[in-house]
């Protein structure tokens, strides 16, 4: 986790919510990153959180988003089901994914995201250095990497993909 409360990384992706809808963050730990956005959004927001860590699940389901309990997932993303069409935004670590596992996970992904949607692949600073990577893009396919919009920060490598 983050040492403080990592409101300018939040924020970033705060900025690309542009309508209401229905939000994902797979590999949600806490549910911190859904909170903010849900809280700090001008649109309505309903979140939905997976991870694989049953601690952060509870915490989320208990503390973090507790009016959304229902809504948050102990599974491993690789293997879940995704609906279809389902959700306006979705939030996407892959370095959280083995790159074997990128292709079937981005396919889910595409088919997961509602028309006028976005999928917002992210990774933190710190891993982008530590495999020397120019930015989240090298982490994906090529032929989805050329169809993202690039965001630097100095925290987070950030490639949106607009359906």
């Amino acid at each position: 986790g983050f040492s403080e409360y990592p409101c300018e990384i939040y924020n970033v992706f705060l900025n690309l919510i542009n309508h209401d809808g229905n939000v994902v963050d797979l590999g949600c730990g806490n549910g911190l990153m859904l909170r903010h956005l849900v809280t700090r959004s001008n649109y309505k927001l309903i979140p939905y959180g997976v991870d694989f860590i049953e601690e952060s699940i509870e915490q989320a389901k208990k503390v973090v988003l507790p009016e959304y309990a229902e809504n948050f997932e102990v599974a491993n993303i690789v293997d879940m089901d995704l609906k279809i069409n389902f959700f306006d935004f979705i939030f996407f670590d892959p370095y959280d994914v083995h790159p074997d596992d990128m292709r079937s996970m981005i396919n889910k992904l595409l088919k997961a995201c509602k028309p006028s949607g976005k999928i917002v692949f992210y990774t933190y600073d710190d891993v982008i250095r530590a495999l020397r990577l120019e930015w989240v893009g090298d982490l994906l396919p090529p032929e989805i990497a050329g169809k993202l919009k690039r965001i630097d920060h100095k925290e987070v490598s950030v490639g949106v993909y607009e359906t």
